[in-house]
């Protein structure tokens, strides 16, 4: 009976494909061509697996069909992320994204950026995100006509150094060696935190947390820190605004320290002080002390506070450490790096939109909507 539904199963599969590929090969602007190649290749590496089954001869069901149904499992598992994401994107193609995947593209050729800029789409639920695998940026829908969060694509710009897709970039080996000495910090680090323990004999809670905190910094943080430091060094001071535009809208504590769940993303106050390690290490001291001193107001403002044990989850050793190992790997890399009084286009006009607000933040709206009238003359 499991046989008889796979036939079935393929061959429905295999229809959805074909329907998917009358999206994919549909006319789009130009800056979606990358994405429908990368989508059509994909589509006929999943049609090649199906049509491979549909065709198979049943000698023994009892061994092959198990087998048969988990290759069919992955080829849908595939089928719907291409559909989900990718398809999807190119569905919902219109000016607006093509204009921001513009804008990423002078970014990317402004930074010296060492991978094929990605697509950008605006079909952002939440906030701006990046699938590596598909290189599309996700984006709210009306992201591209506003400057003041647009720093925040830098440090997405960063995420597929890490990712398994680009794995074998030679280019990319300084950055995927930093990551690896600063897992090595973080380990040494936390096993120190862990003799302290055992020497004080702090509370068998204390050890708890060490784990879970040890487990979110080689998990998760670590690559988000990466991301905070690439975009801190390389757009300069609006990325630090940017957060904290980001942190003032959604941020529940900006001290948030996990003593029970795990958190994908550290504490907006870490994030906070590593960017501002960036700056400073680039000689944007006077930047730094204006972005601190709104983020203390913030901070009193939110009535919040750093927890006891906030700075043993987030010590400054780790971000300083952080700062100078993605330094040296991106301007090893031939990265351009943000340096006061020689920035390129993009990072000066993000800088010149947060010096505008913040000089008349009433009447920064009409003077937004003429920066960007601007902007895409030149371009």
């Amino acid at each position: 009976m499991t046989e008889a539904y796979l036939a079935g199963a393929i061959n429905h599969a295999i229809e959805r494909a074909r329907a998917l590929s009358t999206v994919i090969d549909q006319s789009y602007p130009r800056a979606y061509d990358s994405l429908r190649t990368i989508c059509s290749e994909r589509l006929r590496g999943v049609l090649e697996g199906l049509r491979d089954l549909q065709v198979e001869t049943i000698v023994e069901s009892a061994i092959q069909t198990p087998i048969r149904l988990r290759k069919y499992r992955r080829a849908l598992s595939r089928l719907d992320e291409i559909e989900t994401i990718g398809a999807t994107a190119l569905a919902a193609a219109d000016k607006d994204a093509s204009d921001l995947t513009g804008i990423v593209r002078d970014v990317c050729d402004e930074l010296a950026y060492p991978l094929v800029p990605p697509t950008v789409a605006n079909i952002s639920s939440s906030y701006l995100g990046i699938y590596s695998g598909f290189n599309l940026m996700l984006a709210p829908l009306l992201e591209g006509r506003f400057l003041l969060h647009l720093p925040d694509l830098y440090h997405e710009l960063a995420h597929p150094f890490l990712d398994r897709h680009y794995e074998d970039r030679a280019n990319l080996d300084p950055y995927r060696q930093a990551f690896k000495t600063c897992l090595i910090a973080i380990s040494h680090y936390f096993r120190q935190q862990h003799h302290t323990v055992l020497r004080e004999r702090e509370p068998i809670e204390v050890s708890n947390y060490l784990r879970l905190w040890e487990w979110s910094w080689a998990n998760y943080w670590l690559e988000e820190f990466f991301c905070d430091a690439f975009a801190t060094l390389t757009c300069g001071p609006a990325y630090g605004w940017a957060h904290h535009h980001l942190a003032a809208k959604t941020a529940d504590d900006l001290f948030d320290t996990p003593f029970g769940r795990r958190r994908t993303h550290p504490s907006d106050d870490a994030r906070l002080r590593l960017i501002l390690v960036a700056l400073r290490q680039r000689g944007f001291v006077d930047n730094a002390d204006m972005i601190n001193a709104r983020w203390l107001e913030l901070s009193e403002t939110k009535a919040e506070t750093a927890p006891p044990e906030y700075l043993r989850c987030y010590p400054d050793a780790l971000l300083s450490l952080i700062v100078d190992e993605v330094c040296k790997s991106i301007q090893e890399m031939g990265v351009v790096v943000a340096t006061p009084g020689a920035m390129t286009s993009w990072p000066a006009r993000f800088g010149d939109a947060w010096s505008a607000f913040w000089d008349d933040p009433e009447g920064y709206p009409e003077w937004e909507k003429h920066a960007l009238r601007v902007s895409k003359t030149d371009r």
